[in-house]
């Protein structure tokens, strides 16, 4: 988010462009924020940024749409995030011309549980429902859009710490607290922080295209961008969190080793334990068996080196551990529901 920084008496104000101060053509896209009091910063700047980065490269080539992205609050110009900075720069909801193309709405904490969602917001978002062509959340965001009744009989994510208290206050609605982000329908709704830049990325790529949307993350260094299948909690960050000590060195040697013909029997021996009781800690420990654990870095790998580099299927295959062109693309198509050529056609096509 390009922002100005002044110094105040509760630290720093991050002050976003006024609404006439933006770019807009004739046939971009209104992408409105609505961030709740207390959203944390993260969920707003994200999605923030990600879009005013398709703007900019909308710009650059105009045979792509462009985006006017604005930022709206419940009330005033200014929203206080959770840890105390306050945004400026947006506008009530209230005083919004129509409606957006894309609604994304950014929560606050566990409040929103007990605390209604204001009636003439609540009013406001059905009103918008029957024309907003893509309703999103960001983390808690869910219980606002869950209070007004839009979300009934749809499937939801939400951050994991959340999605227990969201399934219990609004029975109606299927609550999943594995996928990075869910799509039912028009409807999007999201984990937090990252996983709000993961869904935004998913969003451009609907309308620019792959090759933009990926563009767009290797600008912002993402290391990846997740599928919204992906679970909150990679197979990686839980073999990070395994109390099993030796599991964490195992997890440099298997990344320095996968592109080789890797065994139960080869990882069992580098923690020095039985290959039986290493499987059977393993799953334990990260979640999934030692071979979908393998699968899932070898084909991060191998769609790094698709979106970076010009090899081929074959020279990828072998440099990732896969040892052939088809068990790669079984692979791809397991997990992506797309084939390695695809997958690079989307990405690289401008």
């Amino acid at each position: 988010m390009n922002v100005k920084r002044k110094p105040t008496s509760n630290g720093l104000r991050l002050i976003t462009p006024r609404p006439s101060d933006r770019a807009s053509l004739g046939n971009s896209i209104r992408v409105a924020i609505l961030a709740l009091p207390k959203s944390a910063l993260s969920d707003i700047a994200g999605p923030y940024e990600s879009f005013i980065k398709a703007q900019q490269l909308a710009e650059k080539n105009r045979r792509f749409p462009g985006y006017q992205v604005d930022l709206l609050t419940t009330r005033g110009r200014e929203i206080k995030t959770l840890t105390g900075l306050t945004v400026g720069g947006a506008f009530p909801f209230s005083r919004y011309k129509g409606f957006p193309d894309t609604l994304i709405v950014t929560g606050e904490p566990d409040s929103l549980a007990s605390d209604p969602v204001q009636p003439h917001l609540a009013d406001w978002i059905r009103a918008g429902d029957f024309t907003i062509r893509r309703i999103c959340s960001v983390c808690t965001g869910v219980f606002c859009l869950a209070s007004t009744g839009i979300l009934d009989g749809r499937n939801v994510a939400t951050h994991w710490r959340h999605a227990e208290l969201l399934a219990r206050t609004f029975p109606k609605i299927q609550v999943n607290p594995e996928p990075v982000f869910l799509r039912d329908g028009k409807y999007y709704t999201s984990a937090g922080c990252t996983a709000a830049m993961d869904l935004s990325l998913t969003l451009i790529e609907q309308d620019l295209g792959c090759a933009i949307a990926t563009e767009i993350a290797r600008e912002m260094v993402m290391f990846l961008r997740r599928p919204g299948g992906q679970s909150q909690i990679s197979p990686i960050l839980k073999l990070q969190m395994a109390d099993h000590d030796p599991f964490h060195e195992l997890q440099t040697w298997i990344f320095d080793h996968f592109h080789l013909p890797i065994t139960v029997e080869d990882l069992a021996f580098q923690v020095h334990m039985s290959p039986r009781n290493f499987a059977r800690t393993f799953v334990a420990q990260v979640g999934v068996t030692p071979a979908r654990f393998l699968e899932s870095i070898r084909l991060d790998a191998a769609r790094r080196r698709l979106e970076e580099t010009d090899r081929s299927i074959d020279e990828i295959a072998a440099e990732c551990g896969f040892g052939c062109a088809e068990t790669m693309r079984r692979s791809f198509v397991r997990n992506l529901r797309t084939p390695p050529s695809a997958y690079r056609t989307q990405v690289q096509s401008a």
